[in-house]
């Protein structure tokens, strides 16, 4: 993960490169996130699973003890 000081650094410099040399680094950095970066797949069904019905009980259970 980059650092607010990394981030400050990789902004300044960036901010000295010509425009062209500004586009070869949006090229490297789309190579390297398409290649590289981890990407969790989304879960877009609406179908509850066995966790999803347990997650559930158990924070409805938690609420009601909580209520009382």
């Amino acid at each position: 993960m980059l650092t607010k000081a990394q981030a400050k650094e990789f902004l300044q410099t960036l901010q000295t490169l010509p425009a062209d040399k500004l586009a070869e680094v949006f090229d490297y950095l789309a190579f390297l996130r398409d290649h590289y970066a981890k990407r969790a797949p989304v879960d877009v069904s609406d179908a509850w699973s066995e966790e999803d019905i347990n997650v559930l009980v158990a924070a409805s259970l938690s609420h009601a003890e909580n209520a009382v």
